[in-house]
């Protein structure tokens, strides 16, 4: 598959999905979906039903999500629980959005600004190989407060971004911690090993930072309980939006005067996390909790 195949195939996958999400019950149609991309600026060809149950099937083979027609009428998004914000799947077509939008728009240049891309991403595909055949990684890592770099061989276990940074958790040979982040800026080498590992039973990479914010995880010093904030409307629409993690929930109560809105949250409540509740000053106030 060529690049500017590649391209299109995910232009319109990207589209289909759009349409999909919004469109209310039963879904839409063929020939809904035939006259809303005719409409599209730039679109290519004419949309067929052999069309659509192709891209149908690259949809579900690339991020999980299943496209089905219930009444052979109505196509529908059957599976809505894969675009969860946390999920694979939601990261994997949000990244791909933003591939297919910067590389239409690239001739503006400096017009659009992303976020930092994250730093260490040169090493991915070898990590990448790492845990797809468990095997060991040989690192070069250099600590911000100490002044030589050390090696270390790792068993890797997940790939986590974090604020602009990538981190991999490992176990690291003759090491104490059952595992341990390791951040992608501050590897100076990697090389993937022949040596294959036995995954520790004793780490559950589907649970294991599920409680956490971000990827400080310290449930000695900040046992997970439940907390509660109230914030100004203005702040409820950013949480909203964007949640500061899968736990957030609104209470259908108002507090006080200003009818401040209450979020409930799950969480291990480590600096980090409480750092960016700080930031909004007076707007946010964390309430007793548990």
């Amino acid at each position: 598959m060529n690049t500017r195949y590649s391209f299109s195939q995910f232009k319109f996958d990207i589209w289909l999905l759009q349409q999909l999400q919004i469109a209310p019950a039963p879904g839409l149609t063929l020939d809904e979906l035939k006259r809303k991309w005719a409409e599209v600026p730039g679109h290519k060809g004419n949309l067929s039903r052999d069309m659509l149950t192709d891209h149908r099937k690259g949809i579900k083979e690339t991020f999980g999500i299943r496209i089905v027609s219930p009444d052979r009428r109505h196509y529908c998004i059957m599976n809505h629980e894969a675009l969860r914000l946390d999920t694979f799947s939601n990261h994997l077509l949000k990244s791909i959005q933003d591939y297919v939008f910067l590389h239409e728009y690239k001739d503006l240049g400096e017009h659009i600004q992303p976020e930092q891309i994250e730093t260490g991403s040169r090493y991915l595909q070898s990590i990448g190989q790492a845990l797809r055949d468990k095997r060991k990684l040989r690192i070069t890592y250099q600590k911000f407060t100490d002044e030589e770099p050390y090696e270390a061989i790792v068993h890797p276990y997940l790939l986590k971004a974090d604020k602009g940074r990538w981190y991999i958790l490992a176990h690291k040979e003759g090491g104490e911690k059952v595992a341990q982040c390791f951040a992608l800026d501050r590897v100076l080498d990697i090389s993937v090993l022949s040596d294959t590992f036995v995954p520790n039973s004793e780490i559950d990479i589907k649970t294991y930072f599920q409680d956490c914010f971000g990827i400080w995880r310290d449930y000695e010093r900040y046992p997970v309980r439940n907390i509660a904030i109230s914030c100004t409307e203005q702040v409820a629409h950013y949480l909203r939006t964007l949640p500061l993690h899968h736990s957030q929930k609104e209470s259908p109560f108002r507090e006080g005067e200003e009818a401040r809105i209450i979020f409930e949250y799950h969480i291990s409540p480590s600096p980090d996390f409480l750092g960016e509740l700080k930031k909004w000053g007076d707007e946010v106030i964390i309430k007793d909790n548990d």
